[in-house]
Parts: C-alpha cells; structure tokens; sequence
C-alpha cells in the first residue's frame, strides 16, 4: 500500500506542477546539470573593439547601422566604416560560428522543482554549487511571476534565439525585474528553456547593478545546461 500511495502523491504532485517549468524539469527529482560560459577565440576580442572604436567615432552612424542589421544576431553588417575589411569580418563570423559552451570550474550541479507551498502554487527550483542564487527565486503560478530578494519578475516576450544568437539556438520563457531610481539601478532577468535540438536544458540568470553616479554594484551571470525532461512525441 505504501509504494501504491507514494506513486499516487507522485501524479498527484506532477499535475499540480505549474507547466512553465514542468516542461522541463521533473517536480521533486534530481536533475543533473553544469554551470557553464560561452567560450569563444580570443582573436574575436579583437572585433569587439574595432566595433568599439565605430561607435565612439561615428555613434549616431554605429546606432543607424545596428537597427539595419538582425536585432537577434550580435553581428552587425559589413561595412568599412567598422574598421576592417571584408576579410577580416568574414574571419570574425567563422569565430563566432565556432563558439560553444564549456563547464566552469566545479561547476557540476544538480537541480530540482520543488513546491514551496502547494496550497499557495508556490515553487522553486533548487540549485546546489555554483547555481545556489537560483534557488532564492520564488515562481507564483497565481500570478505567473517569479520573486526575488530584489522584487518581482515578470513576464517578458518568449526567447526565440536562432543559431547566431548570443546563446546559440534555443527557446524558452523569460522574466525581468527592472527599477530606476536615484541611488541605483537594477536589472534582473530569468530565463528556462530548451536548445535546439531539444538535447539540452537552459537556465539563465543574471543580475546588473548600477549605482546613480553610473558606478557598477553587481554584474553576475549564471547559465546552467541541464539533462531537460524528455519531449513528448
């Protein structure tokens, strides 16, 4: 009867499990994963500054260009006055094709989609190691919100990222707390979702402070791929 009734709670909890997050992570079962970065050749910082140097040179043209080129895709179109050949820029873009993730270090870590308070529709998914920061996220299925130490987050446009896209290819969900004010300014955005290719699970999170007098408080980045819930056919 025991092993009857735990399968029993076990429905129970997976279908009270809000379906955002759900999607992709098994409620109450350890998921392995890694805290990660983007890594990428470090000739490419080479491009970064050259785009730099456009902006401070010219930055009402630099500001032009970019609203010409692919708002999802980092990489503005070729132009001279970017300060390279086409050569060059062709070189920079195969670096940029080639970047991918690498696990930091001791950066292996295991989550879990837990309920807070189930009566209340409260979760979190908690996060050990690296990914800890995550855990003090709290999701309201009420409201569809998530609460952090700094205020709530809410929902923002879906992340549809093609392969040229700052994280590679992938789609989830997003939310995003942002305050103003005199002494300081805070950006705070989440995000969940699923590569391309459905192989892997992707957990952002970050947290930029700045102080009024344009000083940075805080500039953290979490991102955490992770073994998803296998896609239904």
């Amino acid at each position: 009867m025991s092993g009857l009734f735990v399968g029993m709670a076990g429905w129970v909890l997976a279908d009270s499990a809000p379906k955002i997050l759900s999607e992709f992570l098994e409620p109450e079962k350890i998921t392995k994963g890694e805290v990660v970065k983007m890594e990428i050749d470090s000739e490419f910082n080479k491009f970064t500054a050259l785009l730099a140097q456009a902006k401070q040179k010219d930055p009402a043209w630099y500001k032009e260009h970019l609203a010409k080129s692919d708002p999802k895709n980092p990489i503005p179109l070729y132009d001279a006055k970017l300060g390279m050949t086409k050569a060059e820029y062709d070189k920079y873009v195969k670096l940029w094709e080639k970047r991918k993730y690498k696990r930091v270090n001791q950066g292996r870590v295991e989550l879990m989609l837990t309920a807070l308070d189930k009566e209340k529709g409260e979760w979190a998914i908690q996060t050990t190691g690296k990914g800890l920061p995550i855990s003090l996220l709290k999701f309201r299925e009420t409201t569809g919100d998530i609460v952090s130490t700094n205020g709530v987050m809410k929902r923002i446009a879906d992340i549809h990222s093609p392969a040229t896209g700052l994280y590679r290819e992938w789609n989830g969900y997003e939310w995003r707390y942002y305050n103003e004010g005199s002494l300081v300014k805070i950006k705070e955005n989440f995000a969940i979702g699923r590569t391309g290719d459905k192989r892997y699970g992707i957990l952002i999170y970050s947290l930029q402070e700045v102080s009024g007098a344009g000083t940075p408080l805080a500039d953290d980045l979490i991102i955490i791929r992770f073994v998803p819930k296998k896609v239904k056919k």
